[in-house]
Parts: structure tokens; sequence; C-alpha cells
């Protein structure tokens, strides 16, 4: 986390380096951007019913070990929410 944190701050000294009226939106923008490009990902705590929906298809019958399950569920719900 510490990596992403120093990505975060300098993609905010670099947004934006003006002493007034700082744009926050460009800001942010960019903190974004620097998160994305570490492959993190932002969701919300509670699944939307498109990654929940994509958690169900993405299983299919069978035997699987308990991990198997939550990282494929993980994977998918999670790239369903950038949708």
């Amino acid at each position: 986390m510490q990596k992403l944190k120093k990505s975060i701050a300098k993609a905010i000294r670099e947004a934006d380096n003006s002493w007034f009226n700082e744009n926050y939106s460009k800001q942010a923008d960019a903190v974004l951007k620097a998160i994305q490009a570490k492959g993190f990902v932002i969701v919300e705590a509670d699944p939307t019913d498109a990654q929940v929906e994509a958690g169900r298809d993405a299983l299919t019958t069978g035997r699987y070990k308990p991990s198997e399950v939550v990282s494929k569920l993980y994977s998918v719900m999670v790239r369903a929410a950038g949708k």
C-alpha cells in the first residue's frame, strides 16, 4: 500500500500545482488514474445486481475447491463493477 500511497501523492502533485484555486476535480481524476495504473479498482462495499449476476454466471455446476470459488467470484464481480 505504501507504493500506492506514493503514486497517489505524486498524481496529486503533478495534476495541479497552483497555490490558490486548486482544481480538485483534476486532482481526483489523476488519483483515480494512478490507482488504476497500479492495478487497483474501487468498488462499493455491497455488490450491485450486475456484479451478483456476473458472479452467478461465472459458476458452472460441478465440484470446486472453496478457494477456486472465491477467487473466480471475486475477479468477475470486480470486473463487473467497472462496467
